[in-house]
């Protein structure tokens, strides 16, 4: 079964925050975007479609800040109140509206998230961002001969393995949620 991917803003509908023309276009301005990768014309592949869908997943189950702007999008975003970070302080301002995205507006930040998370996806092939790590917590491990011993500290899991999408969507995030832990060494 093919997959079509459905990008309209708060649509019932909608699986994914971004087209297939915004992929392709993010993707080949990608020094290290895996080799398979679409980087011309209109269309994704198959499996490059599954994990901007399984990469939207990932994002809608983040605790964001503010509220979604209906009840029956499917999505997290778009978001009613929710505060642009890039945006300039306005706050001295009366009336000013600007620091705060638009209902209608996915954010730019979401969007080249769900782009390189699929990427990173794509080039493992599984979903790294929901799979457990085998070796958390591994002290010593002996197979025959070879003894691996890890260092005691705890290494980052899930998202924060992946500083660069941290960085992009932590700004839009609930704070203290727990949801992007970094562990720093």
């Amino acid at each position: 079964m093919s997959i079509t991917i459905v990008a309209t803003v708060g649509a019932a509908t909608a699986n994914s925050y971004v087209t297939e023309a915004e992929y392709i276009a993010r993707a080949a301005t990608l020094p290290d975007a895996p080799t398979g990768t679409t980087v011309t014309g209109p269309t994704c592949s198959e499996a490059e479609k599954g994990w901007l869908v399984e990469m939207q997943r990932n994002l809608t189950l983040l605790p964001w800040k503010a509220g979604r702007v209906s009840s029956t999008q499917a999505l997290a975003w778009p978001r009613l109140y929710a505060e642009d970070p890039d945006a300039p302080s306005l706050l001295g301002i009366v009336g000013a509206t600007d620091f705060w995205f638009e209902e209608t507006e996915i954010p730019q930040r979401v969007k080249d998230a769900q782009i390189d998370g699929a990427l990173i996806c794509y080039a493992a092939g599984k979903n790294v961002f929901a799979t457990a790590d085998k070796t958390q917590g591994v002290i010593e491990e002996t197979l025959d001969v070879l003894t691996t011993r890890w260092q005691p500290y705890q290494r980052a899991t899930g998202m924060a393995k992946y500083p660069r999408i941290v960085a992009l969507i932590a700004p839009l995030l609930n704070a203290g949620s727990g949801a992007l832990r970094v562990v720093r060494v």
